[in-house]
């Protein structure tokens, strides 16, 4: 008679048990659960601290990290390079948390002279494991207990006896298995639920948002942002993101109100504040438009923050090919060419650095005179907009954005005179504008609006008829399941510069 495979499992864990190998097979079941979680749900985690980090091979990196950071910094940075490749970051990640288990053990049998029966040893993996998940948590702290785990080991590896010999009652085989798998089952439970209640979504939504941004997968952020808004949250940086995919997907003008646009023109950019935490984002914007001069000033920002990390090195190196610095260019490569894994993308930039050209950046203000100095508005976009737009009339992206900033900041009248531009874009006029032009022709007259080559379809007039019969009776829940995404609904009930068209 066959023995049933439960009981040949059970015999296999007694075996197990007897050979004091428990432990090793409780590592490896924790290395297997860290590894697949930084696989999958904290795969955001490793992106962070690659992109934020970056060692170097040079004795003026180990000088300079070991003055001003300590020798644990430039330990912790070397470790971290390899998250390059998401895999081995994973492997390696998970076995620094998971030996926290094993290294307790072996100290616990040192000093008590016990077998850790209640498995207590688990305790310190799992809160090494449970502090990663946050982005914020610098690894430092990680390394730096394993490597003290590991220098008391050391030192107590020679003993022969147990320093605070225990004296405990002879436990069965049996008994030992059962309080040992009863209490990994509760600490493993316990550390699941937490990681549960406590695990940061709206963080993962950013950090997968910015990885495909950098990568330019514009599908996939306006699939990470939408999910985000779609869950009726509201984030400046989110915003910021969905609207910059809409542009590239050619959207942008269809689908600007689809979710109420509560932060006004702040949706289109990020304004200069000083914040250490969106400096390393506001350059996108510009970058995209050809404002080359004020996405320098982000990037440099954000290495002051950061360091000199791989995404800043290699746009401050990108962004002076443009601005006719080939020296101040290479400088920014030589640095790239010293790290383990970004020496091919450093000698593709040197190769554009020979021609002068960076194929996916365009430079708007190239033929902008130089003399008077003419400087940025850190705060507004609208006028660097129309800047380029002097000189590069033909920047869509910079006519579309000039047009939503002036809608989503109530100046329609100005708007309509940036609007013959759009002609040679469209056939037709895009929704919300043709909203907006209706507004402006209840003012001016529609004969003006004849004057400036546009009409107001009829579907429009019918429209603009429904939305004011509701406006009239004050029926808002109508309204919002209507007419949310229209211009009109935007200027009376979401706009955050009140509802009246405002003047120059």
């Amino acid at each position: 008679m066959n023995t049933p495979a439960y009981i040949g499992g059970i015999h296999l864990i007694f075996f197990l048990c007897s050979m004091k190998k428990l432990s090793f097979c409780l590592f490896l079941v924790l290395c297997v659960v860290y590894f697949s979680a930084y696989q999958s749900s904290l795969s955001h985690i490793l992106f962070y601290h690659e992109q934020h980090h970056l060692f170097l091979y040079t004795k003026a990196y180990y000088h300079h990290i070991v003055s001003s950071e300590g020798i644990l910094r430039y330990l912790t940075n070397f470790l971290i390079q390899f998250f390059y490749y998401p895999a081995l970051g994973s492997v390696l990640l998970a076995l620094l948390t998971a030996s926290y288990y094993l290294l307790t053990q072996y100290l616990i049998k040192k000093l008590t002279g016990l077998y850790d029966v209640l498995q207590l040893s688990i305790l310190p993996s799992l809160w090494a494991f449970l502090y990663t998940k946050e982005a914020g948590n610098e690894l430092t702290l990680i390394v730096g207990i394993f490597l003290l785990l590991c220098s008391a080991s050391l030192i107590l590896t020679p003993l022969k006896k147990a320093i605070l010999p225990i004296k405990g009652k002879n436990i069965t085989t049996k008994w030992k298995l059962i309080f040992s798998l009863s209490m990994a089952t509760i600490f493993a439970t316990g550390g699941y639920f937490y990681f549960l209640s406590h695990y940061n979504f709206s963080e993962r939504t950013m950090l997968q948002t910015t990885e495909a941004v950098q990568s330019k997968d514009w599908d996939k952020v306006l699939y990470y942002t939408t999910r985000y808004q779609d869950a009726g949250r509201n984030n400046q940086l989110i915003n910021y993101f969905h609207l910059l995919a809409l542009y590239h997907k050619g959207e942008l003008v269809h689908h600007l109100l689809d979710y109420p646009q509560v932060l006004g023109v702040r949706g289109l950019y990020l304004p200069w504040t000083s914040n250490s935490r969106e400096c390393e984002f506001g350059h996108y914007v510009y970058e995209s438009i050809g404002h080359i001069n004020e996405a320098h000033r982000w990037a440099f920002e954000s290495m002051v923050v950061w360091g000199e990390t791989e995404p800043v090195l290699k746009n401050l190196a990108r962004y002076n090919i443009l601005l006719q610095r080939p020296k101040v260019a290479q400088r920014f490569v030589n640095t790239l060419k010293q790290s383990l894994f970004y020496q091919k993308e450093a000698v593709e930039i040197e190769q554009q650095i020979k021609t002068g050209k960076v194929p996916d950046l365009h430079y708007a203000l190239k033929n902008a005179p130089t003399k008077p100095a003419r400087f940025s508005n850190i705060l507004n976009i609208g006028p660097e907009l129309q800047q380029i737009l002097t000189y590069d009339p033909t920047n869509r992206m910079a006519l579309e954005y000039l047009l939503c900033h002036l809608l989503l900041s109530n100046h329609i009248e100005k708007f309509v005179s940036f609007l013959p531009l759009i002609k040679d874009h469209y056939d037709r006029l895009p929704r919300i504008f043709e909203e907006a032009l209706h507004i402006y022709a209840l003012q001016a007259g529609k004969e003006k609006v004849t004057s400036l080559g546009f009409s107001i379809s009829p579907e429009t007039e019918e429209s603009f008829a429904q939305y004011y019969t509701l406006w009239k009776t004050q029926d808002l829940e109508a309204l919002e399941r209507s007419f949310r995404s229209t211009y009109w609904y935007y200027l009376h009930y979401i706009s955050p510069y009140g509802s009246k068209v405002l003047q120059e």
